[in-house]
């Protein structure tokens, strides 16, 4: 059975007339509107979605410190992305799981690095970074977390062993550059190697990268773990003027089906994929 998740929470707000104008993103939101953040969320319910991934992705203590933020106002943000999460499934009244979203320490920087990775920092600058927030979410009981964007090996490496205190399941997913490559340069099936041994492992896969590399980095890495996948719509992040280039690319049922083909079992859409996308998401 393919589980259906939900599409960028981005494009859900704006579609929604929301306009999120700093670092903190979709972020920001949970202090100055929650209630469009759990609206975002019964959108994507209401379009068929059986996960919804949390506005937790840019949350982290060291961005909200660089914006002013107490560590209790940090804390105070991951756990209510958890609660509108399920206060949603609750309003939509159907069976559904929260996945607390993990974004990358290039996300905190707020420059592109989530597309570059190799960061300048130190392991255990990383380890740091990530345990905070991780043992704060999973305070926070969701069902899972979804580990995205992550660019190098070495990041997600840190990050299962950081989950390894916790006994909630995981996806991680990785942001690619072209039909082989994460984004730092790894190889794709060098990446899921790296990590397809880890407890509680759900899924490995890629999102917020273009659909059309999709089909062929599922086929350059063979794996017995189930695939996770939710491509953007296609277009290119400027990081300096926070706005996407290009065209857009649907999820056409001729590309979800080769993804399925190479064992996705949990598929959606990440930036620029709104609600009526998912709604429109073949995946049997």
């Amino acid at each position: 059975m393919v589980i259906k998740i939900d599409g960028g929470l981005s494009t859900a707000l704006e579609e929604r007339g929301s306009v999120m104008q700093t670092a903190l993103w979709t972020g920001e939101l949970l202090r100055s509107n929650p209630d469009a953040i759990r609206q975002a969320h019964v959108d994507y319910l209401r379009a068929g979605a059986e996960i919804i991934i949390t506005s937790s992705y840019q949350i982290s203590f060291q961005g909200g410190a660089s914006f002013g933020w107490s560590e209790s106002e940090v804390s105070a943000a991951l756990k209510l992305s958890t609660l509108l999460a399920a206060e949603a499934i609750s309003i939509n009244a159907a069976p559904a799981k929260v996945a607390a979203s993990v974004g990358p320490y290039g996300a905190a920087l707020a420059d592109g690095s989530e597309y570059r990775g190799n960061y300048d920092v130190s392991t255990s600058q990383l380890r740091e970074f990530h345990s905070r927030r991780l043992e704060v979410l999973a305070a926070s009981k969701p069902d899972l977390f979804a580990v995205e964007t992550i660019p190098e090996v070495r990041e997600a490496e840190i990050i299962v062993e950081v989950l390894n205190q916790f006994d909630i399941p995981y996806w991680i997913s990785f942001s690619c550059v072209n039909e082989r490559n994460i984004c730092a340069g790894t190889s794709f099936e060098q990446a899921v190697r790296a990590i397809s041994g880890a407890a509680n492992l759900l899924a490995v896969g890629i999102n917020c990268t273009s659909p059309d590399l999709v089909t062929p980095l599922l086929a350059s890495a063979p794996t017995n773990l189930p695939f996770v996948v939710y491509p953007n719509s296609g277009r290119k992040w400027d990081a300096l003027s926070k706005t996407w280039s290009g065209g857009s690319h649907s999820l056409d049922p001729e590309s979800v089906k080769a993804w399925v083909q190479h064992g996705a079992m949990y598929v959606g859409g990440c930036c620029g994929v709104g609600p009526a996308d998912i709604a429109n998401l073949q995946l049997s």
